[in-house]
């Protein structure tokens, strides 16, 4: 670029140069040579860039934004199940059929059914009769006759309407007396006791919206029996429940139970009663605070109704103790449901006031469940069961009559379910009982202890099942003919069983009852069945 510079300059001074040379020749001039300009070599000065230096101080800057919520609208996201295998549904059933017959000659019969209509309706119908006549034995012989009808209609505003009717037709024999040197037809000795039952209640199906539930129960039984008998009760029941918080209910209920019998003469017997509980619930403890007002007769009493559980470590292991109360009717019903050997003329219709007092442990492992309590208490006016053998006209027959006394109880109670695998259940109860009377010698016709176990073993995938169970019992106190105490003898009944479905639909069973042939009087001069065998087949549809 230097030299492009430098050349133009010398060829301007040389054209200066020229015109100012007047005197120089106009003619042409003949150039020899051509121009050849060059410049020196120069010096370079090399300098090299460099960057600034760095600035490492750290600056804190500040910055204030407003908050604006944004909307933001999109479409909800569609899940899509993961396609799975669905499971086999069990088939249900909705009516079942036993039948079968067994020695001593014996007859049973069992059918249910229920129905429904939707979420409007829903019912069922259920008969039962067994009988049996161990023809070695004069009159010892039973049929007894069940059926029941219910259903439910649900209605609209959360309310639905239940009704039920039942009967029950029982046949015993009296054939308590002297085999050897007595005998009767079964006419002459026979007891026939037909109950029917009609009821119903209006509640309300779910909880209202104030986290209330009500309902109304009436109940009423007819009862008579083969010796012109009769007895006939209502009872109305009105409870209402209050939730708080979900988990604390406050309860009241208001019953009656009215009592007439008639045979020679008429009885009544009428209870008024009124129980409110309210119970407090947390994670650690529940509280039930509560009491049974009672009235009969221009009496008037007052029981408790309290329990505190304490859950120690969760549902595995709870304590608790309590005390609650009841005025218990006796009636012609409630002694034949206890002893059907009864008279019951000369015998007055009263009742029986309970106090009790409790405590013990209880809990659920999910394999194991179990309840051990101890009660004490005192039964002011309680049943007792003593011999009568001036049966009018049929002597030498043992019957039974009631006396009422005043007595003392203390007791042990346990009760256990253990399932040590899921095809094996299980189950004990045992109740120990030591009476003192306070005017009568013994507590007649109670037991002191009883042990019942159970145990059921399902096999085959649900298709057959295993079971046995063993009842023992102590003897029981009554009076001989002499007037002297006198105790049967004790119990060890051992039973087994079995039943197989030979389709989906059919099945058989078969059950082995008191394989030991034990004969012990659970009521005087009236030994039991012995022995027995039960077998048929089951059918569900």
């Amino acid at each position: 670029m230097k030299k492009i510079t430098l050349f133009a300059c010398s060829l301007c001074l040389f054209t200066v140069t020229a015109l100012a040379q007047n005197d120089l020749p106009s003619e042409n001039v003949n150039i020899v040579k051509d121009f050849d300009a060059r410049l020196l070599e120069s010096n370079k000065i090399d300098v090299p860039p460099t960057l600034p230096p760095l600035d490492t101080t750290t600056k804190r800057q500040d910055y204030l934004v407003p908050p604006k919520p944004l909307t933001i609208n999109y479409d909800a996201p569609t899940l899509r199940p993961i396609g799975m295998r669905a499971g086999k549904r069990e088939k249900e059933y909705n009516g079942f059929v036993k039948a079968g017959g067994g020695v001593p000659s014996s007859l049973y019969g069992e059918f249910g059914y229920a129905f429904s209509s939707g979420k409007e309706f829903d019912g069922k119908i259920w008969v039962r009769h067994h009988s049996a006549n161990k023809k070695s034995y004069e009159n010892q012989r039973f049929g007894n006759t069940d059926a029941l009808l219910s259903g439910n209609l649900y209605l609209d505003n959360n309310l639905a309407v239940e009704g039920h009717a039942g009967y029950t037709y029982d046949r015993v024999h009296f054939y308590g007396y002297d085999h050897d040197s007595l005998s009767y037809e079964p006419d002459q000795v026979r007891q026939d006791i037909k109950l029917l039952t009609l009821g119903g209640r209006v509640y309300n199906s779910e909880r209202t919206d104030l986290d209330l539930n009500y309902s109304i129960a009436p109940d009423v039984y007819l009862l008579s029996d083969y010796y012109s008998n009769k007895e006939n009760g209502f009872k109305l029941d009105l409870s209402a429940t209050k939730w708080f918080s979900e988990k604390h209910p406050f309860n009241v209920q208001i019953r009656t139970d009215f009592t007439s019998y008639n045979d020679t003469l008429k009885q009544t017997l009428n209870n008024i009663y009124l129980h409110p509980t309210f119970v407090y619930h947390t994670d650690f403890m529940s509280l039930k605070i509560g009491g049974l007002f009672a009235s009969n007769r221009d009496e008037f009493q007052i029981f408790p109704d309290a329990e505190l559980n304490l859950r120690l470590w969760g549902d595995g292991l709870q304590v608790f103790a309590g005390a609650d109360g009841d005025l218990r009717k006796n009636t012609y019903r409630s002694f034949l449901e206890y002893n059907p050997f009864m008279q019951m003329r000369g015998v007055e219709l009263m009742n029986t006031a309970w106090r009790r007092y409790f405590g013990g442990v209880r809990g659920n492992l999910g394999w194991l469940e179990y309840d051990g309590r101890v009660i004490y208490g005192k039964a002011s006016d309680m049943a007792l069961y003593q011999t009568l053998f001036d049966s009018v006209g049929r002597p030498g027959v043992t019957r039974f009559t009631v006396l009422f006394d005043t007595t003392n109880v203390f007791g042990i109670q346990g009760t256990v379910k253990l399932k040590p695998f899921k095809e094996l259940v299980l189950t004990g109860n045992i109740s120990h009982n030591v009476y003192d009377a306070f005017q009568q010698d013994e507590a007649w016709g109670l037991p002191n202890m009883e042990i019942n176990v159970n145990a059921v073993y399902t096999l085959l995938d649900g298709k057959a099942s295993l079971k046995g169970e063993l009842y023992l019992a102590d003897g029981i106190p009554f009076r001989d003919s002499e007037q002297v105490t006198y105790y049967t003898g004790g119990l060890f009944d051992l039973s087994f069983g079995g039943a197989y479905r030979l389709t989906d639909n059919i099945g058989v069973f078969l059950d082995f009852n008191n394989v030991l042939n034990n004969t012990r009087e659970r009521w005087l001069d009236y030994p039991m069945l012995g022995v027995n065998i039960l077998g048929g087949i089951t059918a569900r549809f």
